[in-house]
């Protein structure tokens, strides 16, 4: 009898410990976050690019107070960030106004919303830190139609120690929708979520994602960590107002950097030379290659746009090659030889690739990725295209076929 009666009390712990309701909990979750007011945090960020092997590391201190009727941004805010080399930056938002500081030269710029209200939005939303508690909607914390939309899978991992504190560690699977049309495919987007057991706070969340494009397989992370935190307890609202600003930063207001109306050089110019070493060792320049037609594209491998127009240039390479096209790739941003090597393998891309075309992308005024370039026999620009376009390839044909 009485080992009948520790089996049943077994069981009925393990059904307390383990047969928790995860929506149930992402729900109380979601309210509590939402019913914060105000506050303060501490915020150690982790982030995984795609096509990237490290993680990066940052840290923030960040007060706010909600906004109920602002249409740019949720919350007023004063935000700390620290980089690795301890390197601080700062940003605000009033409620009127948006302010960054830069180190280096100890300024602070001011945007008026009134006046910038497009650019501001761009910039703010990038200091709320995707963290439950500032965030209008509490993202990444799932709620309302999630937890019936079929998209969604709930799972209760358990109780778990997390630094000193006792949490619900909740993991939800979104199962991913592809649209066919699109090159890049989502085979997994998996969050979890600890959740302080006394207070139903949040604080340590992340997010993975598997991604697939042709032949390589991605790995995207992210996880944030809040380390200290007070809610509904602002002590000092001057933090968010413009006085709180140290007085060794110089005051400006913003000026919109004036873009030039051409991006990139104009064409019936003549190509600037430039000499590189390959990924394989071979020393070229735009010289050597005269007499040939050139298609040079400026890309780097974390860029997506980038990817989408690799297999359009291979094709290209692989079908005008014998009649006199080169395709050149010209990578400035990456350092890793063997990194770019594999990206390119796995994409199937064989025309010849160059890294350290810093000073290159300068004198090709290349600001954005993908840039290409199309150089006729004697040298002289024919064609020239910002970013990427679908079907960029069947224009570009065209003129190749008119110049080989």
């Amino acid at each position: 009898m009485k080992n009948n009666l520790l089996t049943i009390g077994l069981l009925l712990l393990c059904i307390a410990s383990f047969g928790q309701d995860a929506k149930v909990i992402l729900k109380q979750s979601y309210e509590k976050c939402q019913s914060v007011q105000n506050g303060y945090y501490e915020m150690t960020t982790y982030r995984k690019r795609i096509s990237e092997k490290d993680t990066t590391k940052s840290s923030f201190n960040l007060s706010f107070k909600k906004l109920k009727n602002d249409s740019l941004c949720s919350s007023a805010f004063h935000c700390k960030s620290f980089s690795d080399d301890a390197t601080l930056n700062e940003a605000m938002y009033t409620g009127d106004d948006f302010v960054q500081t830069t180190s280096k030269d100890s300024t602070a710029t001011i945007m008026s919303k009134s006046l910038w209200a497009n650019e501001f939005k761009s910039f703010a939303d990038n200091y709320l830190l995707d963290s439950p508690l500032s965030s209008k909607k509490s993202y990444p914390l799932q709620h309302d139609s999630d937890f019936i939309d079929n998209k969604h899978v709930f799972k209760f991992i358990g109780e778990e120690n997390l630094n000193g504190a006792l949490c619900y560690h909740i993991q939800v699977n979104k199962i991913p929708e592809n649209d066919s049309t699109v090159a890049m495919k989502t085979l997994r987007q998996e969050y979890h979520y600890w959740i302080k057991k006394d207070d139903l706070i949040p604080i340590q969340h992340s997010i993975a994602y598997d991604l697939k494009m042709e032949n390589d397989t991605m790995y995207q992370y992210e996880k944030d960590v809040l380390n200290k935190y007070e809610i509904n307890n602002l002590k000092d609202e001057n933090i968010l107002t413009l006085n709180s600003i140290p007085t060794f930063y110089k005051l400006k207001n913003y000026v919109p950097i004036k873009k030039p109306v051409h991006f990139l050089l104009p064409t019936d110019t003549i190509a600037p030379n430039w000499e590189l070493l390959s990924l394989t060792d071979e020393k070229v320049s735009l010289k050597s290659l005269k007499g040939q037609l050139v298609l040079i594209d400026f890309f780097f491998k974390a860029c997506y746009p980038c990817m989408l127009a690799l297999p359009g240039l291979q094709a290209l390479s692989e079908k005008y090659k014998s009649k006199g096209l080169r395709v050149i790739g010209i990578d400035p941003i990456d350092k890793k030889k063997d990194e770019v090597e594999v990206f390119l393998s796995k994409r199937r891309i064989k025309y010849t690739v160059f890294l350290s075309g810093e000073d290159t992308a300068k004198d090709y005024q290349v600001s954005s990725y993908p840039a290409m370039y199309l150089i006729d026999k004697a040298g002289k620009l024919i064609f020239t295209q910002d970013g990427y376009e679908k079907g960029f390839e069947d224009t570009l044909e065209e003129i190749i076929k008119k110049n080989l």
